[in-house]
């Protein structure tokens, strides 16, 4: 069951921005864990209610890539996002989940921008990550064929990698599960933010500037629910992960030293820098 929970997510991270009827309320129903016997631990602190709120509000991060695209397409640079080449130098099932995380947000990327000649590489790329992880069978060859058929048709797109989450929130869940469905949206968000953090600098434009600086700083409850739900699931094993939650730390401590102040561009930068960190970290081939 991991294997298709941790594929569907994935599709969902991909295009959740794009629905914006969706309700951003918990996605928790019991009857998705009907059949489940959750550990009590598990339970006693809420994962299930975290995991989805991390689900459901990855969506403003998204958003921040549409908003710089829909305002200025010439933003545009290739060269920020990790190669989809990189795809087999990623060995481990947790580094693996990061970087579907982080090619999931570069599809989002891709698409908002209209990049589609780029994006069915991105595309390969998941599917390959989704291969070796153990989710093919929900990642097959059907939904690859159709989003190579609709790769120019944008709502297409989206309905067709929306229609796979549908089924996200009837699959079993385990501790694993929980931490590998963390990691994704961790690629995610740190994506998200490295490349608007990356374009906020470049852009001319003050009143982009000014919408993006307030969203930037509201990601900050975002930030520690994230850090709260990777440091609940650590079981201190894993040096990826330890390395993962105290680059986290970091930009959490910047966004403390921020408090409620408008965001200047030397603030950006700063948070830029250390974003661009953990992202580098999580990207890097050996």
């Amino acid at each position: 069951m991991i294997k298709k929970l941790t594929y569907c997510l994935l599709t969902f991270l991909l295009f959740v921005a794009c629905d914006r009827s969706k309700d951003t309320s918990s996605l928790y129903n019991e009857d998705d864990y009907k059949d489940v016997v959750l550990g009590e631990d598990l339970i006693r602190i809420g994962m299930p209610d975290k995991l989805d709120y991390l689900i459901n509000n990855l969506v403003i991060s998204d958003e921040m890539i549409g908003l710089l695209a829909s305002e200025d397409k010439s933003l545009f640079d290739k060269s920020l996002l990790n190669a989809s080449e990189n795809v087999k130098f990623y060995t481990t099932t947790k580094n693996k989940a990061v970087n579907m995380g982080v090619y999931g947000a570069e599809l989002n990327y891709l698409i908002h921008f209209g990049q589609t000649q780029y994006s069915m590489k991105y595309m390969v790329a998941s599917k390959q990550l989704a291969d070796q992880i153990g989710v093919a069978m929900a990642f097959d060859q059907q939904a690859v064929e159709e989003y190579q058929t609709n790769a120019e048709n944008r709502d297409s797109l989206i309905s067709i990698i929306f229609g796979v989450y549908d089924n996200a929130r009837r699959m079993l869940k385990n501790e694993e599960q929980f931490m590998l469905s963390s990691l994704v949206i961790v690629g995610s968000w740190i994506e998200n933010m490295y490349l608007t953090t990356e374009m906020f600098s470049r852009t001319k434009s003050t009143a982009l500037k000014s919408k993006l600086v307030t969203n930037i700083l509201e990601q900050k409850v975002y930030m520690e629910k994230i850090l709260e739900a990777i440091k609940l699931l650590d079981e201190g094993d894993n040096v990826f992960v330890t390395e993962i939650i105290k680059d986290l730390q970091t930009i959490d401590s910047i966004y403390v030293d921020f408090g409620d102040r408008l965001l200047s561009e030397e603030d950006v930068k700063t948070l830029n820098e250390a974003i661009s960190k953990v992202r580098n970290n999580v990207i890097t081939v050996n």
